[in-house]
Order: structure tokens, then C-alpha cells, then sequence
């Protein structure tokens, strides 16, 4: 994994626009076929989900621990949504959603399609070889651990790609100074509060992330903290709003947030199972080959990041802001991020090195995989409705 992309201009050079020194866009319609060509395999097994006989784990995930808390949120009026349902964006959207969890998990693959497209097409733009570009969007999507978290969990998957999304953004805006960068990721980072409860979470992560990247105005004086308010204004604009509208109307800033905060014995005897057992290790495993990752593409202070990530998440799910049958989160987020911000790498050796170890994610992820109950009961079913 990686932070930053260095550049090339002396220091006494303004940075140029970031789409001078990318590679040009492929046509429009070569990139929509690109993007239905990698959702079709995630939306048949969508199709394929929807004909199984639910079962009681499988009844925790995501979206349908999601689909239950929005609909007794809103058919119990507005104003017990405003305090009851955090975040408001993705229940209201699971909610409405036609075919309610199955549609969910019907959208949840085209959107593992389009961000599929949206990186491997990132990668090249920033000059990447073809063989590094294929390793890495190989590893992401050919394991059940992405398909999981995208067809079982609308409301994580899209926070984790707009949060992939905003990097990609924040260090275009902070290593090339590109403004219009930094608005998207702005926004993006935004976006990500009002769909997933890790929101605010990868925006911290997003903040603390500033100190490592490069800089392309740095002679200007206090120039990183203002990039840093750029990222972050929109998010707490919206966060301070929230809290306006709770104490307004229910008399308590934090209502909405006090409804997701679970802190259970449960939850914490979970992750002392989790760390007593081989899935533990391959966690952790994840965090050396992130750590390995940034040492092989000499960005060392990016190992910060692999394990505030790490850290970011596991907190996350010991205070209730993951589902309980949830996995794969800390994978799909630390592998989107790596290839987000992933730099062009110099010479063969490192190349064949980065490749490597690109390819070894894949039989991570699936053993990672094996080791989770709620994935192996979803594979299971999802074989026995093909087989008939």
C-alpha cells in the first residue's frame, strides 16, 4: 500500500493539472462495456442469492440487519427516523429499494462492477503496467470475500468505494494540486457519512493520512492544513446539520448516533474469538502484506496507514458500526486503498515483486474466507441453489 504519488516538477515549478500528466481516458462506451463486463458475473450471483432458503445467520448481514432497522425506523414516522436511523441515506434506500435485500444485493453488483473498472482504469491512467493493473484488479475481485461484502452489505460496500474513491482524489489533489481533486474527495468522503456508519471513521483516517503524502505547493505556508479543511468541511458540515435537526426536534445532538453505538459483550467476546483463531492471523496477515506493499514502493510512512486502517476498522466493528455477520470489511478496504493510491513502480524487479505479491492475495482472501462462518453458510447455499 501507498500514499503518495511523487512528483517530477522542481519545487519552484507550479504543479501542473493532474489531467496534463495522466494518460488519456479510453472512449466513453469502451469504459461503460468495461464496467457491465465486470458487474455481470456479481449481478448473476446476486440473481442467484435470491433464490435461497434464508437462514438465521445469514439474516444478521448487512442488508437485511439494515432493511429491519429502516423499516421500523420509518414506519414509525419521521421524526423516529431522524433519531432511530444512522445513517439516513442508505436506509431510506433500503427501505424504498425494490425487491428490498435482494435488490440490494442486485445493485451492490453493479456497483462491484463500475469500481472494479473505475481502479484497474486509475491504475493505468497513472502509468502502471498492464500486468500490474490485471494482478491487482484480479485480487480484489476474484474472491468471495469482495462478492460477499458488496452483495450482503449495500450500505459498507458503498462506503469503502467512495472512501477508495476520495483517496484516489485526495492525492491527486495533494501531490499534484489538483483543486477540482479535492472537491471530489471532498464530497466523496461526504457521501460516504450518509451511506455507511464507518464514515466518519474513514474521514479521520483520511485526515491523519495528510502528514504522509507529498505535496506540490508546499513553499506555501500552511497550505496542507488547508487542503486537509477542504477534505474534511463537507462531512462535518453535513454532521453539524444532523445535530442541529436532532436537537430541534428531539432535544439530543447525538440521537442518531447513539441508536448505532453498540457496545455488547457479544461484539467484544467475537473479536477475542476472531484474534484466538487462524482467521486472526490472516487479519494480520493482510496487515504485513500492506506493510510489505508500501516498503517495496519505498513509501515507508504509509505502513501508518495500513494499520490506522486496520485499527479503524476493527474499532468499528466493537462499537456497532459493522453488522455482526459481516466479512471481508478489512480486506476490501485495505486492498481498494492500496490499489486507490497504488504509484507506477520502477524497475523489473520491484514490478515482478509488487506482482507477486498482488497474486497472493487471492489465495488469502479465500482462505480468510473458509475461516468465516457466515461467508462458508452464503457459499453453501448459493452451490446448492446452482446445483439444484
Amino acid at each position: 500500500m501507498t500514499v503518495t504519488l511523487s512528483s517530477s516538477l522542481p519545487a519552484s515549478v507550479e504543479a501542473a493539472p493532474a489531467d496534463s500528466v495522466l494518460r488519456p481516458l479510453p472512449p466513453r462506451a469502451v469504459r461503460w462495456l468495461l464496467r457491465a463486463a465486470f458487474a455481470v458475473p456479481y449481478v448473476v450471483l446476486a440473481l442467484i442469492a435470491a433464490q435461497t432458503t434464508p437462514t438465521t445467520l445469514l439474516g444478521l448481514t448487512g442488508n437485511q440487519a439494515t432493511l429491519d432497522r429502516a423499516t421500523t425506523a420509518l414506519d414509525g414516522g419521521v421524526v423516529q427516523a431522524i433519531g432511530q436511523l444512522y445513517p439516513l441515506l442508505s436506509g431510506v434506500l433500503l427501505r424504498f429499494m425494490p425487491f428490498g435485500a435482494q435488490g440490494a444485493a442486485v445493485l451492490g453488483g453493479v456497483v462491484a462492477g463500475v469500481l472494479l473498472q473505475l481502479l484497474a482504469q486509475d491504475m493505468r491512467r497513472r502509468g502502471l503496467r498492464m500486468r500490474e493493473v490485471v494482478a491487482f484488479t484480479i485480487a480484489l475481485g476474484a474472491n468471495p470475500l469482495y462478492a460477499f461484502v458488496a452483495l450482503n452489505d449495500l450500505q459498507a460496500f458503498l462506503g469503502i468505494a467512495l472512501f477508495a474513491l476520495a483517496v484516489v482524489d485526495m492525492v491527486r489533489f495533494f501531490a499534484w494540486g489538483d483543486t477540482q481533486a479535492g472537491f471530489r474527495a471532498g464530497l466523496a468522503l461526504m457521501l460516504s457519512t450518509l451511506v455507511d456508519p464507518m464514515g466518519f471513521v474513514y474521514l479521520a483516517i483520511a485526515a491523519l493520512a495528510a502528514p504522509v503524502l507529498d505535496l506540490a505547493r508546499h513553499e506555501q505556508r500552511g497550505i496542507r492544513r488547508a487542503n486537509v479543511l477542504v477534505l474534511v468541511f463537507p462531512s462535518v458540515a453535513v454532521a453539524l446539520s444532523t445535530a442541529v435537526l436532532d436537537t430541534m426536534v428531539l432535544h439530543d445532538p447525538f440521537a442518531a448516533l447513539r441508536g448505532t453505538i453498540d457496545v455488547s459483550g457479544q461484539r467484544l467476546a467475537g473479536l477475542q474469538h476472531l484474534f484466538a483463531t487462524a482467521d486472526g492471523l490472516l487479519l494480520v496477515a493482510m496487515v504485513v502484506a500492506g506493510a510489505t506493499l508500501a516498503l517495496l514502493v519505498g513509501r515507508p510512512g504509509a505502513v501508518a496507514l495500513v494499520v490506522a486502517l486496520f485499527g479503524g476498522i476493527i474499532g468499528g466493528y466493537a462499537i456497532g458500526l459493522v453488522p455482526v455477520a459481516a466479512a471481508g470489511n478489512v480486506f476490501v478496504t485495505m486492498l481498494s486503498v492500496a490499489i486507490a493510491i497504488l504509484p507506477p513502480v520502477q524497475g523489473r524487479v520491484t514490478s515482478t515483486l509488487v506482482v507477486v505479491l498482488a497474486v497472493l492475495q487471492v489465495p488469502l482472501a479465500w482462505a480468510a474466507a473458509f475461516q468465516r462462518e457466515v461467508v462458508v453458510e452464503w457459499m453453501h447455499a448459493l452451490v446448492a441453489v446452482v446445483l439444484g
